[in-house]
Parts: structure tokens; sequence; C-alpha cells
């Protein structure tokens, strides 16, 4: 339940004349250059598409842009470089007391100042991997969530002609397209859904296929993200660890010692960065408390694992979904994701959060204060912690 504070109330006119859900809004944030104030946006417009949504769906169940809220306000920290710093200082150890008592030879080694500059490149490339995946997703999905609503503002009860004609236009899709059809059919029908326990299940299924779709689209870069590029960087000639004037054959010549010479380190630092990394990037803050995705979904407060319109799936289609992509169907147990960089691990985490986190009402909570929401849609970077 919401506290009086946490409530969730109508825009004003004033708010909706300048909202993040309106085709030409969501294509302007699409391809705002600033990353920073872009992911602020998309998590702004993913909360604004939200509470409309909630206002078709009947104040119940949540759609995917209630959890996609939340996950991009956390990559906002990677973005801004507010989060991978400070694990990556843990890691290396950098304070004067450990100094003292002495160091292991890979720590020594990455105390020189160079190459210090390189994990500082790799933050760097963790923070452009992951705003590139979330301006992809967004993209796509922002564009398609706009163009749902005003499908759904045109009309008061269904009607098969038009959905039929809003479909044709998701089956291009290159990605995925028939998922993405699946699920705002199934989006569709659950607006106009009178029975409860079948909106919830086609809500469900909404979602598990929008992230299915989302989570292929976002593999690429997932990939770059963990990849931790050390030796990827150490070819760009841009970034060089001698930092003098050298012609471009020597440089990399001395590059290529370099590796050879340091390989067993650096393979060594690319691995424990890659922990360090995903142990950072896979936790990740609701309003219902923080989440590690290498762990089992935590109970609903009430000790249950799912709301009780989910607990047990009537629907041939849910049932056959969950089959194909939870590890361990109808149950949280085993829902810990074991390789986040694989699909199928993140699918079975997302079944089981998605399905006992639909009915959450905390979620729909506003990811800013009303002060820094119309500064983000303004496009500045808003005062205060974020």
């Amino acid at each position: 339940m919401l506290s009086p504070s946490q409530k969730v109330s109508s825009p004003s006119i004033i708010e909706q004349s300048s909202n993040l859900t309106t085709p030409e809004r969501v294509r302007e944030v699409a391809e705002n250059p600033d990353r920073v104030v872009r992911n602020l946006q998309i998590t702004q417009s993913y909360h604004e598409f939200t509470l409309a949504f909630d206002e078709f769906l009947g104040h119940r169940d949540g759609a995917w842009s209630m959890f996609a809220t939340w996950v991009s306000k956390q990559v906002g920290h990677f973005i801004r470089n507010e989060e991978v710093p400070e694990p990556l200082r843990q890691f290396l150890a950098l304070d004067v007391q450990q100094r003292r008592l002495g160091l292991p030879p890979l720590r020594r080694l990455l105390l020189n100042k160079p190459f210090l500059t390189y994990i500082r490149f790799t933050v760097d490339d963790v923070s452009y991997h992951l705003a590139d995946g979330n301006r992809l997703v967004y993209a796509n999905l922002g564009a398609l969530f706009a163009d749902f609503l005003i499908l759904l503002r045109s009309h008061q009860g269904p009607d098969p002609m038009q959905l039929d004609a809003f479909l044709n236009r998701l089956s291009d899709d290159p990605i995925n397209g028939e998922e993405i059809v699946r699920a705002f059919t199934h989006f569709y029908h659950a607006i106009f859904e009178t029975n409860p326990q079948i909106k919830a299940e086609r809500m469900f299924m909404t979602n598990i296929l929008i992230g299915l779709h989302e989570q292929v689209r976002l593999q690429e870069a997932l990939d770059r993200t963990f990849q931790a590029p050390i030796r990827r960087a150490l070819d760009d000639p841009q970034r060089h660890l001698i930092p003098l004037p050298l012609p471009s054959l020597l440089r990399r010549t001395s590059a290529t010692i370099i590796k050879r010479l340091m390989g067993p380190l650096i393979r060594r630092f690319e691995e424990t960065l890659q922990r360090v990394i995903t142990a950072s990037l896979l936790t990740f803050a609701t309003p219902t408390g923080q989440l590690d995705t290498d762990q089992d979904i935590p109970p609903l407060p009430n000790g249950d694992m799912y709301p009780d319109a989910l607990k047990r799936l009537t629907l041939l289609e849910a049932q056959d979904l969950v089959n194909e992509l939870d590890y361990t169907p109808n149950t949280t147990r085993g829902s810990g994701a074991r390789n986040w960089r694989q699909l199928g691990d993140r699918m079975n985490y997302i079944v089981d959060y998605f399905r006992s986190r639909q009915q959450e009402r905390a979620l729909l909570q506003a990811p800013f204060t009303p002060e820094q929401a119309d500064a983000i849609r303004a496009g500045r970077l808003p005062a205060g912690p974020l």
C-alpha cells in the first residue's frame, strides 16, 4: 500500500502539455546527445507511461514500463559514473594503510598512474555501453508505447480493425517482431478484460514478451559492458599507456610487448573487474527494497511468492511461457541469475520478478521529486541526489 505521501495523482494540464509520452517527445528524448540527461528523461518517461497505462488497466496490474523505470534509474548511476568507481577503488585497495602493509604484485602494478588511466577508460566504456543500451531499448519501446496510448485514447471499447492496423506495423520489427505483436495483443485485450484473473495473466504475458524483446535487443550492449576492455583500450591509438609522442608503428609494437609481458596480470585484472562490475550492476534499488539479481526473488511482504491472481496460471499460453523461460517454473526458488550475460539466465530471473511484483503498487512511486521531474522534462540536469 502507498502512504499518503506516495499516492499517485493525475498530471495537471501543464504537466500533460510537457509529458514524455507523446511520439514527438519520445523521439526528442531518444535523440538527445547528452547521455546523462537522456537517461533521466527515459526514466521519467517510463514512469509517465506507467501512470497512463495504470488508468486504462484499473489500478491493479502494472505494465512493463513500471519495472523499466527502476532499472533505468539504477543504470543512471553508472551512466553518471556514480557507482562503478567505488567498487573499483575497493578492488584496487588504494588506501594508504594497505599501501603500507604491502600489496600483491598485481595490485602494485595497477597502482601506477598510467594503468589507473586505463581503469578510468574501462569505467567510461561501461557508462557508454549502458547508456547506449538504455537508449536503444527506449527508442524502440518508447515509440511503441506512445503509439499504443494514442490507439487506446481513440476509442472506448475493443476495435479489432484498429488493433490489427496497429499490430501490422509492429510485425515489421526485425528483432522478435512476432513476440512484440503477441505482447501488444495481450496488452490490448487486458485493457478491456473484465475478469481480474485473466487480466492479470494477460498483463503477465505482455510484460514477459516485452521483456524478452528488450533483452534480445540488449544483448550486444551487455556483451560490451561485461568485456572489461583493457586490452582493447591498449590497441586504441587515442588511449595509450606511454604518454610520449611515439610513431604509430612504435606505439603498436610497445602495446604488443606490454600485452605479452603483462598478459597474465591483465587477464586476472579483467576477470576480477568483470566480477566487480557485475556485482555492482546487478544490484538495484526499488521502492520496496534492494534486489540482487544473482539471488532468488525475495517473498512479498505477506510471505507469498506471487500475488493471488498469478499463483496458478489458467491460460495455456501463460503456462507455456513460464515453462519455456523459467528454469524452476511456479516457484521463485532458483530464480537467481548465474550469468547475467546469458539471455536464458536473465529471463529466468525476469519471469519470476515480473510475476512476483506485477501488483506491487509501491513501484508506481515517482522516481524523482516534482522539481527534478520538471527540470528533466525541460532537458536540464536537476539539483539534488538522483
